[in-house]
């Protein structure tokens, strides 16, 4: 990350230049695509579009070109998270991870933090992702936590539900379910929030997604106040299932280079179903 002053500079000219924040970076507000009930995110010839599950008629095209990357991303970026690489040759069914929303930041400002369990292919290209959020995105939000489901596609363009508001010690279930294969490679995936209505997001057409994660992303942390109080968040009860069987984990903790506040990943468990994750700050 940049120093302070640094930061505070890059995230304000991103803001006041109409950019959004998203997982994964800034965006312009036209390259972050809400998706509303009665709405899914379909791959077409290499591009995403927002279709209406009713009428079949497509919108929120990421055909026109890559997202262009704004430097308000060198605030931040993935601090810590944990990884698993599916090599069984099966793709993984479903995925779950449940965790209890953190206390607010102590100093509220332009931060934006992301918790989340993922799903990417092996480029890490295309991701999928139930998202806890503090701080305002494309999705929504504000200086509070929501919700909401994300999924970025390899033109960089970001597709989501609206930010639905939640409350510090709210427990949560992050759920990504495969519900459909096909013979050219491709796949159909479900992601939501369990028990949060409004939070599904259907992705079809998707290559298949063998990368599992559990992450802490953030943009424009300045003081470790600007984290939770809390040291930690625990992703517990980690249900990753490979053809409805448990699959054979093994975590690997990652950090990003020189962490501010010491930020790690401990790797509490690897036990298949229920293993855990903690990740620090």
């Amino acid at each position: 990350m940049s120093d302070a002053a640094t930061t505070r500079k890059l995230i304000q000219t991103a803001l006041s230049n109409g950019l959004v924040g998203s997982p994964g970076g800034f965006r312009r507000r036209a390259d972050v695509h809400l998706v509303r009930p009665g709405e899914s995110v379909i791959k077409r010839a290499g591009a995403s579009f927002v279709m209406n599950l009713a009428t079949g008629q497509l919108t929120g095209s990421s055909a026109a070109g890559i997202a262009v990357r704004d430097p308000a991303d060198q605030t931040g970026g993935w601090v810590t998270w944990a990884s698993w690489r599916n090599a069984t040759g099966t793709a993984i069914s479903s995925f779950a991870t449940s965790w209890v929303v953190p206390v607010a930041p102590a100093a509220p400002a332009n931060q934006l933090l992301y918790f989340f369990n993922g799903l990417q292919n092996a480029s890490g290209s295309e991701i999928l992702q139930p998202v806890l959020q503090w701080g305002s995105s494309g999705a929504g939000g504000g200086p509070f936590w929501s919700v909401a489901s994300w999924h970025v596609d390899s033109q960089g363009h970001a597709y989501c539900t609206p930010a639905i508001p939640v409350n510090p010690g709210d427990a949560l279930t992050g759920l990504m379910t495969m519900t459909g294969a096909f013979n050219d490679g491709t796949h159909n995936y479900r992601c939501e929030f369990a028990g949060v209505a409004g939070t599904a997001l259907m992705a079809l057409g998707t290559p298949e997604l063998t990368d599992a994660e559990e992450t802490l992303e953030a943009y424009g942390v300045t003081t470790q106040t600007e984290y939770p109080g809390g040291p930690s968040t625990a992703m517990s009860q980690i249900d990753l299932q490979i053809a409805g069987n448990p699959a054979p984990l093994a975590w690997a903790s990652n950090t990003m280079q020189n962490p501010l506040y010491g930020e790690n990943a401990i790797i509490v468990s690897n036990t298949s179903p229920g293993s855990e994750v903690d990740l620090c700050y």
